[in-house]
């Protein structure tokens, strides 16, 4: 029987890798969901994932990064694709309301885990803590992403980041106000409405009285 070919090992070794990465994630959300944070241990977010104790800490260093960086990671993967994916033509804010558009048609948007992850960040110091450390990454992504549609851009310029952090503070908490109120099955319509306002300098817009009230 001939070898495997190194890279069909390589990409069987990294499909496993996230099999039991998202395992893990899972296994966490749902633990801490229905007992805490104080009340999960790594250990247990371990067992309940049916893996071992050093396997869960090869993934990640800490409960509190298995429900927060496994929740963000993949979705900071998408973001910047789409992001990249925007029309030239489209200036960096317009680059941005485009890329949320695109995600909100996306089949796999999972608004019930988007929905218990915003209730579990606001009720937990520890992991509003985390999350925090990691929206720095989502920071830099976006900035990254965008800065070549400030034309002219300047030397140093501080636009990119500030809006990239602009951008984040508004989609955060529109989520967390969608997860607080329960009132609509999806956050979509809400970060939009909270990102087209921040276009508008949060002016008075004839077509906000469509948008949910915040």
């Amino acid at each position: 029987m001939p070898p495997v070919a190194a890279p069909k090992l390589a990409n069987l070794r990294d499909r496993n890798k996230r099999r039991v990465r998202e395992r893990i994630v899972r296994s966490a959300m749902a633990l801490v969901s229905a007992r805490g944070l104080e009340s999960v241990t790594a250990d247990a977010i371990a067992a309940d994932a049916e893996i071992g104790r050093a396997t869960f800490f090869r993934y990640f260093d800490s409960k509190e990064a298995a429900v927060i960086v496994g929740f963000y990671e993949e979705r900071l993967t998408i973001l910047v694709e789409a992001l990249n994916a925007a029309p030239a033509e489209l200036g960096p804010m317009d680059a941005v309301l485009w890329t949320f558009r695109q995600l909100a048609q996306r089949p796999d948007r999972q608004p019930k885990l988007v929905r218990l992850h915003a209730r579990m960040v606001t009720s937990s110091p520890a992991l509003r803590a985390k999350a925090y450390e990691f929206q720095t990454r989502y920071e830099q992504a976006i900035a990254g992403a965008v800065a070549a549609r400030f034309r002219p851009r300047r030397p140093d310029d501080p636009r990119p980041r500030l809006l990239a952090a602009a951008a984040l503070a508004v989609v955060q908490a529109s989520i967390e106000i969608w997860a607080e109120r329960g009132d609509s099955p999806e956050p979509t319509a809400r970060v939009l409405a909270g990102l087209e306002d921040l276009k508008a300098g949060f002016a008075d817009r004839p077509e906000r009285s469509k948008a949910p009230a915040a």
